[in-house]
């Protein structure tokens, strides 16, 4: 029997298709990757990256996902219409939009609630996983992993317990580069949370200090502010707002977290809550 999908997907839903995803790729022994479902309005809900999976592979299932949700429908099916065009699209909306098979949207009720973006495999087989995800979502059961790589399940204990405090937060974990390993939004925060919690942690990871301690390595000998140069290339996720920690694991490997939702002040002291709790040692 199958369940229920109400008109709007939830965290746990949005969990429930990664896990599947995730579940599938394991069973079928394909390469790890990137695992994204977005909202309604193409806002990430719940996004996880596999050990192992290149870094590049987050964007490109954000935008998947992103692309899935807003243009309310396939990868393949947007290949078709547009007739090898896609690329026209692109330019329109700065890159985001793909026609890459892994792109799905999620209906209930004859209406796209949301989209699942899945990157990391062939074509073919990014379709294949995608699928699964939604699959699942119809499912009393759906599957879970059989197990968890050891940075991905450790970075799913560091956001679960940020959104189990029960607050309105979005929380990213991010690897020492900053590039995302998990993301989540609590279903009563607002969309646009997870993309400042993600530059706070990338911020944290990428200058190896609190958020908002990075703003010192922005200022000249006189104390000038010199934002801009902090802001160039790379470094476009630049974001000096307490909320992002960085810390270290028991094999001494450097991650981030980043918490947006609350005061600046409030987001950081629920990140060190939650690291305090795990037994995690924040960088300082």
């Amino acid at each position: 029997m199958g369940r229920r999908i109400p008109g709007r997907l939830t965290l746990a839903l949005a969990r429930s298709i990664v896990d599947a995803m995730i579940r599938f790729a394991q069973d079928n022994m394909l390469a790890p990757g990137s695992y994204a479902v977005a909202d309604e309005g193409g806002y990430p809900l719940a996004f996880e990256r596999r050990d192992g999976a290149p870094p590049a592979t987050s964007d490109i299932a954000l935008e998947k996902a992103w692309t899935a949700a807003t243009m309310k429908a396939s990868g393949r099916l947007l290949e078709v219409i547009t007739r090898g065009q896609g690329w026209r699209l692109n330019v329109k909306y700065g890159g985001r939009l793909t026609v890459i098979p892994g792109t799905i949207p999620i209906i209930a009720g004859g209406k796209v609630i949301g989209g699942i973006g899945h990157s990391g495999e062939s074509a073919e087989n990014d379709l294949r996983i995608a699928q699964a995800g939604l699959a699942a979502l119809y499912r009393e059961d759906p599957p879970k992993p059989e197990r968890l790589d050891p940075t991905l399940s450790l970075a799913r204990r560091v956001a679960e317990q940020l959104i189990e405090a029960g607050k309105p937060v979005a929380v990213a974990v991010v690897d020492e580069w900053g590039w995302p390993i998990v993301m989540y939004r609590a279903d009563n925060a607002a969309p646009g949370l997870v993309e400042i919690a993600r530059s706070k942690a990338w911020t944290a990871a990428a200058f190896r200090t609190p958020s908002e301690e990075a703003s010192k390595y922005c200022r000249s000998s006189a104390g000038e502010a010199r934002e801009c140069e902090c802001t160039r290339g790379l470094n476009e996720r630049y974001l000096p707002l307490p909320g992002g920690i960085p810390f270290t694991t028991a094999e001494d490997t450097t991650l981030a977290v980043g918490v947006a939702g609350l005061t600046p002040e409030e987001d950081k002291a629920l990140a060190l809550k939650a690291l305090s709790s795990l037994g995690l040692k924040p960088l300082t």
